[in-house]
């Protein structure tokens, strides 16, 4: 009687393990961090450059809604990064990134409000922080490039 109990318990270990590593098998692939860290960099010079076009010309992919949740994604691929050990210039990149995707992601709200049109002060606002973030794209571009 006790020897169906111990199959019966091992059975539910093998169980409950397999179900666990198959559960953490997604969360323990390894990212390459300069390949992410690349791809940003591609994903936020877009993003520029779609801002420095007009604003709300119709077409819905270079919206500035549509260029913030592209930053968005950017920002969770950043925060994927700060949690790995990376060298120092990989860890430079990440911050001008970070720097960069977070002023672009202002500008792309500014550039989403209803008045930004008529408002030369947000306009204003909108091609500083856009210059800012490209100063920053341009630091990140040579710490991974050199």
């Amino acid at each position: 009687m006790t020897a169906i109990y111990v199959i019966a318990a091992l059975v539910v270990l093998l169980f409950l393990v397999g179900a666990y590593r198959m559960m953490g098998a997604s969360a323990t692939v390894e990212e390459d961090p300069r390949a992410v860290l690349v791809a940003v960099l591609a994903t936020a010079t877009e993003a520029a450059n779609a801002l420095d076009g007009t604003p709300g010309s119709g077409d819905e992919a270079s919206s500035p809604h549509a260029i913030r949740r592209r930053l968005d994604g950017c920002t969770q691929a950043l925060e994927r990064i700060a949690a790995m050990a990376v060298d120092a210039s990989l860890h430079e990149a990440r911050s001008a990134l970070e720097g960069a995707v977070d002023e672009l992601s202002w500008s792309a709200r500014l550039a989403d409000a209803p008045s930004y049109a008529a408002d030369d002060a947000l306009r204003d606002a909108g091609t500083l922080l856009r210059s800012r973030g490209s100063a920053h794209l341009e630091r990140a571009r040579s710490q991974l490039d050199g």
